[in-house]
């Protein structure tokens, strides 16, 4: 089978040669490439060859996008702080108090280099991979997108106390969301991965999550031309699945690495696709046999679930990461059934 057709079946639940599986090396790819992070970060065309070297190497079944969610916020005037070891993040938000966020507007995505740079990373992996592998965007979900804005604090008061001016801000995020996943489907995405703090019951009260978050989500993942998978965003994901499972075009859900997926398939049901959960940042502490029985283990727990990908959880996998780690999951996982 071909890695569109393996993910393909764990969306439907139709039988295929062996798991599909998938780790985030959207970072990897640097390492690959030798090129300082603030170009692989900047230049579509390095970011991409970056992948195509990661493919080269260890051949997932899923490729992800650019995992830089602080080039959003840039184009909403937020200023960088560019990293030798991570992903960029925002250094300066571009709205003091939440009142000044009364003003948000929507980017165009030809005027904004990071937009621009995300849309041209995927169409950049669909040229090299042809449709043979699924592409992954990666977006910020419309709720989370303001706290990179005005500050996490500020947005949380946000919503507490001024709920008609959160609504406010959430409009405008829940269309440069739609916006921009139109952007990279036309680009040659599959689907739309979603790392989703504030929906969690941990971080904010059930009342204001049913009140203003849910419902914003619901109305833009309702307008969104890809699947969409939601990623536990570096929480646990038991609290806020129950609260996200019935969004609409909702086709998967990445849980946490200390996550359980019988707790997990209990909540979303039988016929929904659950990724994890191999803890992605402490891989390079791992040696590959620790990498591979972890990956065994994540395994025979999910044998015979149609509906499952193995993944690495929580952020991307290191750059000092061995390559002889990321072979040992891949090995591990194709003699579970001998493909390629």
């Amino acid at each position: 089978m071909t890695a569109v057709e393996r993910v393909m079946a764990a969306f439907t639940g139709e039988e295929s040669d062996r798991p599909p599986f998938t780790l985030t090396l959207s970072l990897y790819g640097a390492r690959l490439t030798g090129v300082p992070l603030y170009r692989h970060y900047t230049d579509a065309a390095l970011y991409a060859d970056g992948q195509a070297r990661v493919a080269d190497l260890v051949a997932p079944d899923i490729i992800f996008a650019p995992f830089a969610l602080a080039r959003e916020a840039e184009a909403f005037g937020a200023e960088l702080a560019y990293h030798p070891d991570g992903p960029p993040t925002v250094r300066t938000h571009p709205f003091r108090t939440p009142r000044d966020a009364a003003s948000l507007s929507l980017p165009s995505v030809d005027a904004s280099p990071g937009l621009a740079y995300l849309r041209e990373s995927i169409r950049r992996l669909g040229d090299h991979f042809g449709g043979r592998v699924p592409l992954a965007g990666v977006l910020t979900a419309p709720a989370d997108l303001p706290g990179m804005l005005m500050g996490l604090e500020g947005w949380l008061e946000t919503l507490l106390f001024e709920p008609d001016l959160a609504d406010a801000i959430l409009a405008v995020t829940a269309e440069h969301f739609v916006a921009l996943a139109g952007e990279l489907a036309a680009a040659g995405a599959s689907c739309i991965a979603i790392p989703l703090m504030l929906a969690n019951p941990r971080l904010v009260t059930p009342a204001v999550i049913s009140r203003s978050i849910v419902p914003p989500l619901g109305r833009a993942f309702a307008r969104s031309p890809l699947p969409i998978i939601l990623h536990h965003g570096g929480n646990p994901a038991i609290p806020f699945l129950p609260v996200v499972k019935d969004l609409p075009n909702v086709a998967g859900f990445v849980i946490g690495p200390s996550d359980s997926f019988g707790e997990a398939r209990a909540i979303v049901g039988e016929g929904r696709l659950l990724l994890g959960n191999l803890n992605g940042p402490v891989l390079n502490r791992l040696t590959p046999g620790q990498a591979r029985k972890r990956t065994e283990d994540i395994l025979g727990t999910r044998r015979g679930d149609r509906h499952f990908i193995l993944a690495s959880s929580s952020a991307d996998l290191p750059l000092d990461t061995p390559p002889e780690v990321l072979l040992a999951i891949r090995n591990a996982v194709v003699g579970e059934g001998g493909g390629p």
